[in-house]
């Protein structure tokens, strides 16, 4: 039997703190799955838990839920950091997360292949890692996989929990604890020891491991046996049902299904107990994990909680036991007394805390509204809504006439003296003969008795948001205001008096704003900076209380506490504890706290009460900046980016046409950090922006170009931390390189275009110029041309003149051959017909010599009448004056006889038979037959003209 330690020698210890605070994520923050098997932690920022509708993962501030393939519960999850992946076991499932270049990560199934090979199914409730092979832990056997090979090594028995110890596979069974050497089950050393108990986890522990039984306590496992180990926790272990367990460094955590966690510290034997009494959502805890920074997680039957165990805040007690909200504490006689809304408690110093939840008895007199609690000597008077009570052990005394207190200042240079400011104004009281009366009553102070405070004896200050600190002196023989009040605000002396507050920093009044610590001048009568405090205090901060004990100041405001440790009157350390409004909530103007050590202070608050331990190092608390999450925002939101296990943050490149992103950062709190501020830059643009509380910064419209995204954390203890994205956004279409070389290709063809046209220009100038010249010579020819040929007209007018006039002279000698041949033709046979006449006459023999002379005259008159030559020569001038017409009459009617061509020239001449029959030495008859016999000849139709034929010969 081995002993955890020897806890019987140290009891007080389990005094020496209260709850640490226990942060609850409800399962409608995670997709309703109530219960979670298991957890694990990632690199001391991410937190990977095996959950009812699959696997969460957890970055500090939001969830994230990853479905199993199947749909089935994730029982189990292991966290890869050489392989970079999230390996997971569910239901006859098992596979694992990676994350993709964006960071989200992707589900990948291994298990269909298995199954394929194996025809094996189960519960996967524990996955590990050994050098290079995996190990998938089900109820009846185990999956070894290498690469993408699987192998099944089946179990005779129910395996209940498992775990790698010293580098060699560990079962927990009915059957006692098994190794897996190769593929062969050996049984632990001494295992037998827990044969036949339920064993429900093993964890590595020092040399070898422990593991927790249900019902039958802790057992210690080494190469050499396995034995019990004594804690003294063995009987609530025994009632309440172990289910699962965790070891750190310091502490063993033992979760049951009764009463929640048992927290053994293996240095001090502290036990700590967290249940439904003192903050956890649900008493049954499924899965307990420390993460890297030693903080506790729990997976619950409801829920999943978070113990801040290295918290230098802790709390007494919660909802539902809470007894109110606090107002007032303070220690008296190994006392702890409480003030709160709902009367005033008390119960020993240093407080017990065991399994269930404190219960401070409340002193029945004094039930209802405490405003505070004055220690005067060595007595405590509680400020109440009925009244002033003097607090003697579990007695109490009251003052009377009274009707509410809300102040006590005791008299510096009169002991035996207080002043009280009540309902009704602000009273003096004296102790006589060991009762305190009131003796007398200010005339003049009328103010809320909560705005006064104390510089002397007889000197007070009465604080307006509003308008200021008025100092007013107090006569001390009449008890009267003097008439000598003044004024103070931003006119003479306050920067501002926004956030106004007076303080008792070590002994001596001191005012805060927004601009920094003031006192007052006695000498000048003004309001000066205490420059050594304001070089201390953070700047820009309202503090609603600053306080002192020993040489150890607090300073109160609303998201941290600073504490400064002092040295020969001059700060040495300074320290910051942050807080969020989950852990401590102040009522507005009744912001307390209450040095009870030099390290220690109790925090009255709307939750009840918190108590600071400086000793629990603030350096260890979560402050890890990091970019959540990155989004384009245009057209339509689309993660690039998202925080993963990776750390790896690669430079995007951004298209143009969605130029618009929206970055979301934020502080690792894991509910310890309160109030941060931030503040940002887009280089290269090196302006920071002013700080702000929001952690979401959008930008549009960014030009192409390398960007820097910087975000840093203005933390309350002066410290800061940097992020930064890196991103590139891409030039439009037009402005790629891509569009840059087509644009120098377009310019060097419009070069060569312009080259071309201006050399066509050049052609086609040189061209108009030769075109012009040509003109002009053209021109110059037309010109010429046209003279030419206004000359040629004139001489061939002339021509046409003389021809006209040789035609006239050629027509009119035609006419007048024709006429001359007519006459004469005439005058023959006029003269022939006058000679055959006389022929006639003649008869007898006596004329026939006469007739045969008038006979021979009239053959000669025949032969004048035919004769060629006139014919020739009227033939001649014809063809002449009508452009050889008869030569192409002949030529096409070359049958036409002598007279029927001198009929056609007659009838081109247009004469009628009567002028034509004289002319052919015919008779108009016969002049009409000819002109018929020629119609023939010609092959001419009735309705063809004659003369129209004729005319076309011309």
């Amino acid at each position: 039997m081995i002993y955890l330690f020897f806890f019987f020698l140290l009891p007080a210890l389990a005094w020496a703190q209260w709850n640490s605070f226990i942060i609850n994520y409800k399962k409608d923050l995670f997709g309703r799955g109530a219960q979670t098997w298991q957890i694990r932690a990632y690199d001391n920022n991410h937190i990977f838990c095996a959950n009812k509708n699959g696997v969460l993962q957890y970055d500090g501030n939001d969830w994230q839920l990853y479905p199993m393939q199947n749909g089935s519960d994730a029982r189990s999850v292991y966290v890869s950091p050489k392989q970079g992946r999230i390996y997971v076991g569910g239901e006859s499932e098992f596979g694992y997360l990676e994350p993709r270049e964006s960071g989200e990560l992707v589900y990948t199934a291994l298990s269909p292949r298995f199954n394929e090979q194996y025809n094996m199914y189960g519960g996967y409730w524990g996955v590990f890692e050994l050098d290079n092979m995996l190990y998938y832990v089900s109820d009846r056997h185990i999956v070894k996989q290498i690469g993408d090979t699987f192998t099944a090594v089946p179990s005779d028995f129910k395996i209940d929990c498992s775990a790698v110890i010293n580098g060699i596979l560990y079962v927990g069974t009915f059957n006692g604890i098994w190794m897996l050497v190769g593929n062969t089950w050996i049984p632990a050393p001494g295992s037998e020891s827990v044969s036949n108990k339920s064993i429900r986890a093993i964890v590595p522990y020092r040399n070898g491991f422990l593991a927790a039984t249900t019902f039958d306590g802790l057992f210690y496992g080494t190469t050499e046996g396995v034995e019990p180990i004594v804690t003294g926790a063995e009987e609530f272990m025994r009632r309440n049902e172990v289910f699962s367990l965790a070891v750190s460094d310091n502490h063993i955590a033992i979760g049951t299904i009764h009463k929640g966690l048992l927290l053994i510290d293996t240095q001090t034997g502290v036990f700590s107990y967290y249940n439904e009494q003192n903050g956890l959502q649900n008493n049954t805890v499924l899965t307990v994990s420390f993460d890297r920074s030693g903080d506790l997680w729990l997976g619950l039957d409801n829920g999943i909680d978070y113990i801040s165990l290295h918290n230098s805040l802790t709390n007494l007690y919660t909802s539902p036991y809470s007894k109110g909200a606090g107002y007032a504490a303070i220690i008296h006689d190994d006392r702890l007394y409480l003030g709160t809304n709902r009367g005033l408690f008390h119960l020993p110093y240093p407080i017990a805390m065991g399994e269930n939840a404190i219960n401070p008895e409340l002193i029945a007199e004094l039930s209802g509204q405490v405003w505070g609690l004055e220690k005067v000597g060595d007595e405590i008077f509680c400020l109440h809504d009925k009244g002033l009570f003097l607090i003697k052990g579990n007695t109490i005394e009251a003052i009377p006439s009274f009707r509410g207190a809300l102040i006590c200042h005791p008299l510096e240079h009169e002991p035996g003296r207080c002043w009280i400011g009540s309902y009704d104004g602000l009273f003096m009281i004296e102790k006589q003969n060991g009762k305190w009366h009131i003796i007398h009553r200010v005339e003049g102070v009328s103010s809320w008795m909560k705005t006064v405070f104390f510089e002397s004896d007889y000197t007070i200050w009465i604080r307006d948001m509003h308008q200021g600190m008025t100092r007013v002196e107090i006569d001390p023989a009449t008890f009267t205001r003097k008439d000598n009040a003044r004024l103070f605000n931003e006119s003479n002396g306050f920067e501002t008096i926004r956030d106004l507050y007076a303080h008792y920093i070590f002994g001596k009044l001191r005012f805060s704003t927004l601009s920094g610590i003031y006192q007052y001048d006695p000498a000048s009568e003004q309001i000066v900076r205490d420059e050594m405090l304001n070089s201390f205090l953070s700047p820009n901060t309202s503090y609603s209380q600053i306080t002192t004990i020993d040489s150890t100041l607090f300073a109160l405001s609303p998201d941290r506490i600073q504490v400064l440790q002092f040295a020969a009157g001059t700060p040495i350390q300074s320290m910051h504890f942050p807080f969020s409004a989950s852990q401590i909530d102040f009522i507005r103007e009744y912001e307390a706290l209450v040095p009870v050590e030099t390290h220690k202070a109790i925090i009255p608050n709307e939750r009840g009460f918190a108590l600071l331990n400086t000793e629990r190092s603030a350096a260890q608390q979560r402050k890890d900046l990091f970019i959540q999450n990155v989004y384009i925002s245009y057209p339509k939101d689309s993660l690039i980016y998202t925080d993963n296990i990776s750390h790896h943050i690669a430079t995007s490149e951004i298209p143009y046409r969605q130029n618009a992103l929206r970055f979301q950062y934020a502080l690792r709190s894991f509910g310890q950090t309160g109030h941060a501020e931030y503040r940002y830059r887009l280089l290269p643009d090196a302006l920071w922006s002013e700080p702000t509380s929001a952690t979401v910064k959008e930008y549009s419209n960014l030009a192409e170009g390398d960007y820097i995204f910087e975000v840093e954390v203005l933390l309350p203890d002066g410290e800061n931390a940097i992020q930064h994205y890196a991103f590139t956004i891409l030039p439009p279409w037009y402005r790629t390189l891509y569009a840059w070389i087509l644009y120098l290709l377009m310019a060097l063809a419009a070069l060569y275009y312009l080259y071309k046209w201006e050399d066509r220009r050049i052609a086609r100038k040189r061209k108009a110029a030769l075109a012009q010249k040509e003109q002009e010579m053209m021109l110059k020819e037309q010109e010429y041309d046209r003279e030419r040929f206004r000359k040629e007209q004139e001489i061939a007018a002339l021509k046409n003149e003389n021809l006209e006039q040789e035609l006239t002279f050629k027509s009119q000698e035609m006419a007048n051959l024709m006429i001359h041949f007519s006459r004469k033709n005439e005058i023959l046979l006029s003269i022939k017909q006058e000679l055959s006449k006389i022929t006639g006459e003649m008869k007898g023999d006596a004329f026939v010599k006469s007739k045969r002379m008038l006979l021979a005259l009239n053959n000669s008159i025949d032969s004048n009448i035919e004769s060629d030559d006139a014919l020739k020569r009227f033939e001649e001038q014809f063809n002449l004056v009508h452009n050889n017409f008869m030569k192409r009459v002949r030529e096409r009617h070359p049958d036409l006889s002598t007279s029927e061509i001198k009929m056609c020239a007659y009838v081109k001449m247009g004469l009628s038979s009567k002028e034509i029959a004289p002319l052919l030495n015919i008779s108009v008859r016969g002049a009409e037959t000819l002109r018929y016999r020629l119609r023939k000849k010609m092959e001419l139709e009735r309705e063809d003209s004659l003369t129209e034929y004729l005319n076309s010969f011309a």
